[in-house]
This record gives structure tokens, C-alpha cells and sequence, in this order.
């Protein structure tokens, strides 16, 4: 058993009421604001603070075998966040962010093909309960289930395929970050991961559209500044909380929180409606969250 400090608890909180922030302002970012742009100022929100980190750490190291495995984290991130994106405008919020519910668990697969850590039997039970969350949510409203119509409803949502890129890409990166890190400190780890995906995203928009490429329309100035300040405390807060508390509780409360987050400010804010599928499929995949995290 552990315990939890009021401290860690508040950073854990914090981190991921941010990361909400984060969410919503990238969906509230309008269509006429090219995705490399969104995911450019999204990520420069990011790197002064983990710079910052780094600095006062002082850990600089890092391996010449780190090139691969973190050339690989830094391809499947950059890939992810632009497939987030672009699935938060196609479809709602209510409906994409739960998704990420299930990384926990499909990381725990990838952990056992990559790393041979194959999930406990607890593991199991709670990858079972994020599965059965997953299907709930895409239930008909009207109550009438049936796997075709389940299977329609995915298919009809524009947004579901690249969030299940998202999920596949974001499940294999943590496998991947435990290798890197043993390989570089996790400061300079993180800082080469936001400078890759910034970078790349910079190099895009500067060869696509010269230096207006990076002007963004004035309806989308206010988002894009939400985004990258909200990104920016999220992973301040994260850096914090992962001093204090285990990886697997901030990520715990980081899910849950975001799960949540999404049914709130989809409805509040874009007018999406709460159904209770959602909300079933929200709270089974809640319980399932600690079995598979935490065991």
C-alpha cells in the first residue's frame, strides 16, 4: 500500500484538470487553423517549462543508443498528437477523450510484447471492465443494442479512427519511455521529445507556407493561447507530481479526470448531449482505470 500527500494529490489534480484545459481549447481552435499550427503552439507552450525543469536538475545525460528508441517515441508522439487533433474536430469531445481511457490498458499489452511484463490477473480484470466501458459508450441512446448497430455507431463517428490511432500510438510510447530513459536522463528525455514534434511541425508549416504559415487567424489566437498555456501547466504540474507521487497515480487521476472533463465541457461548451451510455460507459471504465494502473 502507499499514501498520498495532500501535496501530491493537489499536483495530481491540477495536472489533470490542466490537461482537460488542454482538450477543450484544441477542439475549440477553429477548422481555418491548420492542425501543424495548433500542434506548433500547443507543444512551444511546453518547452520552456520542461527546459526550466532540466536546468535545475542538472541531469544532462544521455547515450548514443538513445537514438533509436527515441527517434521511435518522438515519431509515434508526433503522429499521435496530430491524429488527436484533427479526431477532437471531426467529432465530440464526449465521445474522443473517454477513449484515452483505454491507453492504460493497451499499454499494458504492449508492455508484455515489448517489455515480456504481461499483465497480472488483476491487470486483466480491469483491461475486461475498460473494454466493456469502451463498447457502452457507442450504445444507441434509445436503448436498442445490437452489435451491428454498435458497430454502425463507431463507424458513422468521423473521429473514431484516428483516436484509435491516438490510442495505439500513445499505448506504445510509454513501453518505448521506459527504455529511453534508461538510456538519458528524463528531463532531456522529455526536452528532445517536445523539440522533435515542435520542430517537425515548425519545418512543416515553414515549407508549406513560408513565415505567414505561422500567423494564426485572429478567431483562433484566444484558443491557441489556451492551449498552450493550459499544455504548459499540465506537464509543470505533471513534472511536480511525479516527485511526490508514482507515475501510475498521476496517470490514474490524469484519465479519470480527463474522462470526466470531457462529459462536462462537451456539454457545457459545445452543447454536446450527456447520454447515458456516456455516463455508464465513463464510470465502468473508471472502476476498470485503478485495476489496471495500479495493480
Amino acid at each position: 500500500m502507499f499514501a498520498l500527500s495532500f501535496s501530491a494529490i493537489a499536483l495530481s489534480v491540477a495536472c489533470a484538470v490542466a490537461f482537460s484545459g488542454s482538450d477543450y481549447f484544441r477542439k475549440a481552435v477553429p477548422a481555418t487553423c491548420s492542425v501543424p499550427l495548433v500542434l506548433f503552439y500547443m507543444v512551444s507552450g511546453q518547452v520552456p517549462i520542461l527546459a526550466l525543469w532540466l536546468w535545475f536538475i542538472g541531469d544532462y545525460s544521455i547515450s548514443v543508443a538513445y537514438v533509436l528508441p527515441g527517434l521511435t517515441a518522438a515519431v509515434a508522439g508526433l503522429a499521435a498528437n496530430l491524429l488527436f487533433i484533427s479526431a477532437v474536430r471531426l467529432s465530440p469531445l464526449s465521445l474522443m477523450v473517454p477513449l484515452l481511457g483505454a491507453i492504460p490498458a493497451v499499454t499494458a499489452l504492449f508492455g508484455g510484447v515489448i517489455l515480456g511484463e504481461w499483465p497480472s490477473g488483476l491487470q486483466t480484470v480491469g483491461i475486461v471492465l475498460v473494454t466493456t466501458g469502451l463498447i457502452t459508450l457507442y450504445i444507441p441512446s434509445s436503448g436498442k443494442f445490437s452489435v451491428g448497430t454498435l458497430w454502425r455507431n463507431i463507424r458513422r463517428e468521423p473521429g473514431a479512427k484516428p483516436m484509435i490511432g491516438v490510442v495505439l500510438l500513445w499505448s506504445l510510447v510509454p513501453p518505448l519511455d521506459k527504455i529511453c530513459v534508461d538510456l538519458s536522463s528524463v528531463g532531456m528525455h522529455g526536452l528532445i521529445q517536445l523539440l522533435f514534434i515542435g520542430g517537425t511541425a515548425a519545418m512543416w508549416l515553414l515549407f508549406t507556407g513560408g513565415p505567414k504559415a505561422f500567423v494564426a487567424p485572429r478567431n483562433a489566437v484566444s484558443p491557441l493561447v489556451g492551449a498552450a498555456l493550459t499544455a504548459g501547466l499540465a506537464y509543470g504540474f505533471q513534472l511536480a507530481a511525479y516527485q511526490i507521487a508514482l507515475v501510475a497515480v498521476v496517470e490514474l487521476f490524469k484519465r479519470s479526470i480527463g474522462m470526466v472533463g470531457s462529459l462536462i465541457l462537451g456539454r457545457a461548451m459545445f452543447g454536446e448531449p450527456l447520454t447515458l451510455p456516456k455516463l455508464a460507459g465513463v464510470v465502468i471504465m473508471a472502476i476498470g482505470l485503478p485495476f489496471v494502473i495500479l495493480a
